[in-house]
């Protein structure tokens, strides 16, 4: 009799298994479609649930909003949330919506969210969408900021454990201008917390970011409000690149910023420096509170054009 009633709640977990390891992909697509036909708003609230998604998701930034939700991201290749108008268009009277109090979890074959719009000469459609309190863990690129993509608002959002956290391609079209993170942390990426490939113009007020590998490679302006923290890993920690007919790569930190190297050695530093310029036209502008920031070459390698915050000339 007991083995019985053993097997018989065996079975009943399997059952609640394979019910929760369901694939919901198909299901909010058809719901997001149903919003997207309709050609209004509509917020999907998941109440906190986590759901299993083996196949990207679509989302029109301009009608629907997803709130309250977790979701395991198993599809094969890809991206997990794919954020465009593409196939929908743009709209007159678009309505605001965001992603709000959602985490993803993944894998480094996939990408998190990718936010894209890659339509020629359409000027005036924007697929930025708002992230507020957004988790995006383990994935080889969290968030790809792509064609058709400017002035994207980001407030809470973390980014980490996976191998780039912040991706901005290169090439991308029509896209990059001012786009601000507030608040969040990118943390403990594998390759860099932000790959910026492009020029894009990106501001981050009180933002983190900790124990990446690297921390950023910039091609534009970048305006940095916040706290950098890592150890000696060898390698410069901000890479200032440029590309031909754009402004450089350039960084202009705030003076309550912080630059922290733990375990720095002074009398023995492993990296060649801590910021590495390309061309003399990248800027650097940095806060009073410097810890770590040198190496075998000093402070910054290369000819950028280096100031403190009060346009005194720095002290390594």
């Amino acid at each position: 009799m007991m083995y019985r009633l053993f097997l018989s709640a065996l079975g009943l977990m399997a059952t609640a298994h394979a019910a929760q390891a369901q694939d919901a992909s198909s299901n909010i697509q058809a719901a997001l479609d149903a919003c997207h036909a309709g050609k209004g708003g509509c917020i999907l609230d998941f109440h906190g649930e986590r759901k299993i998604l083996q196949k990207t998701i679509k989302v029109d930034p301009e009608l629907s909003s997803i709130r309250n939700a977790v979701f395991e991201c198993r599809m094969p290749s890809g991206t997990c949330l794919y954020i465009s108008e593409e196939g929908y268009g743009h709209r007159n009277n678009p309505t605001t919506n965001r992603l709000e109090n959602v985490t993803l979890f993944g894998n480094k074959t996939i990408d998190g969210i990718t936010m894209n719009y890659d339509v020629p000469k359409d000027y005036v459609t924007d697929a930025a969408m708002t992230l507020s309190g957004v988790s995006i863990r383990g994935f080889n690129h969290g968030l790809v900021l792509a064609n058709g993509v400017w002035g994207v608002d980001m407030f809470n959002v973390t980014i980490g454990e996976g191998n780039i956290g912040i991706y901005v391609p290169p090439g991308t079209k029509d896209a990059g201008e001012r786009s601000t993170f507030v608040g969040g942390t990118i943390y403990n990426n594998a390759q860099f917390g932000l790959d910026e490939e492009s020029s894009a113009e990106i501001n981050f007020v009180g933002t983190s970011f900790d124990y990446n590998a690297q921390q950023m490679i910039l091609n534009g302006p970048t305006d940095f409000t916040g706290h950098i923290e890592n150890t000696q890993n060898g390698k410069p920690e901000i890479i200032l690149n440029a590309l031909p007919g754009v402004p450089a790569g350039s960084i202009y930190m705030s003076a309550g910023s912080t630059i922290t190297v733990n375990g720095w050695n002074p009398q023995a530093p492993k990296q060649p420096c801590y910021v590495e310029t390309k061309v003399s036209w990248s800027n650097i502008v940095l806060p009073a509170t410097l810890y770590g920031f040198g190496g075998t070459e000093g402070g910054i390698c290369g000819p950028g054009k280096v100031v403190t915050w009060d346009r005194q000339p720095p002290h390594f």
